[in-house]
């Protein structure tokens, strides 16, 4: 009888885990933010982010833009995540990991919005691990 049960099993979990295995990655063209969302992160980037980044995110000297191709070329590839815990861990320069996870979201959704990706119905999440499963793409793949 347990062979059967193990059997049942095997039948039942193999298929969910390549459905799992199967999905295609987020993208950050996607809708992974909200518009408010981003307009509270605009307010937050001012205070938090715009002495070293510029006011446009244009950046200034050593510091990069967080817009534009420069922004993009460097971000590709990459995953929300990766640039999630980068702004969590070492954002601001003079204050590391001050900034709250809710607020340090806010501010990506205003960094997303400013380099053209769609806004969504939903908030960016702070889980790290989820974030991870968003990829980073400067331009839009066609499914």
């Amino acid at each position: 009888m347990s062979r059967r049960l193990c059997f049942g099993l095997a039948v039942l979990l193999i298929p969910a885990s390549f459905l799992a295995f199967s999905q295609p990655p987020a993208s950050v063209w996607e809708g992974i933010y909200s518009t408010d969302q981003a307009s509270k992160g605009a307010a937050l980037y001012a205070t938090n982010c715009a002495s070293c980044h510029g006011g446009k995110m244009q950046g200034k000297g050593q510091t990069p833009p967080l817009e534009g191709m420069d922004f993009l070329s460097n971000w590709t590839g990459m995953t929300v995540g990766d640039l999630f815990d980068k702004i969590q861990t070492s954002m601001p320069a003079d204050r590391p990991g001050q900034v709250s996870r809710p607020d340090n979201a806010a501010i990506l959704a205003y960094l997303l919005k400013s380099n053209k990706f769609p806004a969504g119905e939903r908030e960016l999440g702070t889980d790290s691990e989820a974030l991870g499963r968003i990829h980073i793409d400067a331009a839009k793949s066609a499914k």
